[in-house]
């Protein structure tokens, strides 16, 4: 006789093993479950086969488990169990919550949106370790490959298979010292276009978003300073004949004695929330996610910075 392939058994078959066991009757588990006994004994048969054992014997007016029905309905009740905790995920707790959620973003992203998510997360999930990575090109990239979980970018996807979520919008600004020539007075293109730069540049041939603007608009600037970030901003342009384009929200901590004017293009910046299948399920990474969003609701119903 061919021998049952055990990977074929389903858990219904074990589910009805372990009722007729617990239950010592055949009859009263095909009562229980709205089937006839013949349909219950034809279970039971196709384990005796896959397990090479009789399972029951007869018993007054039930049956009764052999030793190795006994040790399968052990294990069988284990792995039913295991089953019924995967269909019925326990409920997600941010307060007692222990899981690390990477986000991978860049100097904007870093500025406007971590520290109230951090914020947020400090408040009402302190246990969740928040691991923040420098995106540059590699965004899209890091998120495919799973080094992180979400990623915060201008960049659009680049898979149809990611989900994303639009943010918030920002605009470029030019800012510059109060004795500028520009910080008074509308600024045209053609002003903007012969002015001396500042720029904030990325590393890996990232270049400043307007940068596509002005080529159509056929202007080439003059960049004379690039940096890395504006944290050192000040200093590069206070009392300088520079002037430097960056999105207005990063224009708002802005110290010193600084203008900031509206730029002569128009050029919208979005930024998206990215995250995979592979965490779009999780509770931890669903709550994470929903506080990202709400915190850029919070900064979208926030005035722009004002222009002078």
């Amino acid at each position: 006789m061919q021998k049952t392939d055990h990977l074929r058994l389903d858990f219904r078959s074990l589910e009805i093993l372990k009722r007729v066991h617990d239950r010592g009757s055949v009859s009263a588990v095909a009562a229980e479950l709205g089937q006839n006994q013949s349909s219950v004994s034809y279970t039971l048969n196709r384990l005796r086969e896959a397990f090479g054992d009789p399972l029951f014997v007869r018993s007054g007016r039930g049956v009764e488990p052999t030793v190795r029905c006994r040790e399968i309905v052990d294990a069988a009740g284990d792995i039913l169990d295991r089953m019924e905790s995967l269909f019925h995920a326990p409920a997600f707790d941010p307060a007692t919550s222990d899981e690390t959620v990477g986000i991978s973003c860049n100097h904007y992203e870093r500025s406007v949106l971590i520290p109230p998510i951090a914020r947020r997360m400090a408040r009402d999930a302190p246990g969740i370790r928040l691991r923040v990575l420098q995106s540059l090109l590699q965004g899209h990239r890091q998120l495919s490959a799973g080094e992180c979980d979400i990623l915060l970018s201008p960049r659009r996807a680049e898979s149809d298979t990611l989900f994303q979520q639009r943010l918030l919008e920002d605009r470029f600004v030019c800012v510059m010292g109060a004795d500028h020539p520009l910080a008074h007075g509308t600024i045209t293109l053609e002003r903007y276009g012969t002015c001396r730069h500042a720029a904030l540049t990325r590393e890996g041939g990232w270049r400043p978003l307007y940068m596509d603007s002005l080529a159509a608009e056929g202007v080439a600037i003059d960049i004379a300073v690039e940096m890395p970030s504006s944290a050192d901003l000040v200093d590069f342009i206070d009392g300088t004949d520079l002037v430097l384009t960056m999105l207005s929200r990063l224009a708002r901590g802005i110290g010193g004695d600084m203008r900031v004017r509206e730029s002569p293009f128009d050029t919208e910046v979005a930024i998206f929330q990215f995250w995979t299948t592979r965490t779009h399920r999780s509770p931890a990474h669903r709550w994470v996610r929903n506080v990202v969003s709400e915190i850029a609701e919070e900064i979208r119903a926030q005035n722009m910075p004002g222009r002078d």
